[in-house]
């Protein structure tokens, strides 16, 4: 099966948002597992049952995205002219500042991609980014706890629930940076073996929740090869 190829739209989100579901897709890839494989810490056939997935971080032109309060500065690896084709893309949550004046070329580029992608994933306020490019009418989705309220009469042709996470056909939005993270974790179920899903988490120290905030048990225990 060919790669996932997954597109992260670079602007000034808080970096979580983004940053928290990439590094847990990574830790259970074929291509983190063939990195610590060759350094003997997996076994040989355990590469294979992890997620075959390429990142593509997108912005209107090449030049260098600084981050919301942060300061850190991200490096596009294509345009939105140049992009590939995408099977899913993922919005980090701005603040108001960028979602209440969405350039052009942002709003169609998204309206572009999203008939294209096969999911279309948001946390924290990135819903917000989706709902005012017009991308969410008659959708459900949920956002940060802290905005629905604003939400709400300023896009309501969108169903805003609140929720740890939202899921409508391709749409899948998230709360907080946190129910970001575990949303992905629910998304990953079945895209991995349950020993790698072990690996992923132990490596993480993470301990996913279910959508109503539930601790979810560890799968069995760590299969890091111990090495003298």
């Amino acid at each position: 099966m060919a790669p996932l190829q997954i597109g992260i739209v670079l602007y000034d989100f808080q970096l979580l948002d983004v940053a928290g579901p990439v590094d847990l897709l990574i830790s259970g890839s074929k291509a983190m597992l063939s990195t610590i494989n060759r350094d003997g810490f997996v076994p040989d056939d355990m590469v294979d049952q992890g997620i075959d997935i390429n990142f593509h971080y997108i912005a209107p032109t090449m030049d260098t995205v600084i981050t919301l309060m942060s300061g850190f500065k991200l490096q596009p690896t294509t345009t939105f002219d140049e992009c590939p084709k995408l099977d899913a893309i993922l919005l980090g949550g701005p603040g108001p500042d960028f979602w209440n004046n969405i350039p052009d070329s942002y709003r169609e580029f998204l309206h572009r991609k999203v008939d294209e992608v096969q999911y279309f994933f948001t946390t924290c306020t990135g819903a917000i980014v989706a709902a005012k490019a017009g991308l969410l009418r008659g959708k459900r989705a949920t956002t940060n706890s802290e905005f629905l309220e604003y939400i709400k009469p300023e896009c309501p042709d969108t169903t805003w629930e609140t929720a740890r996470w939202v899921i409508d056909g391709k749409f899948w939005t998230a709360g907080g940076a946190f129910a970001g993270i575990d949303m992905f974790e629910h998304w990953l179920e079945g895209r991995r073996s349950d020993a790698v899903v072990t690996l992923s988490r132990s490596s993480l120290a993470y301990q996913p929740r279910d959508i109503n905030g539930k601790e979810i048990r560890e799968l069995g225990p760590s299969w890091v090869v111990g090495r003298n």
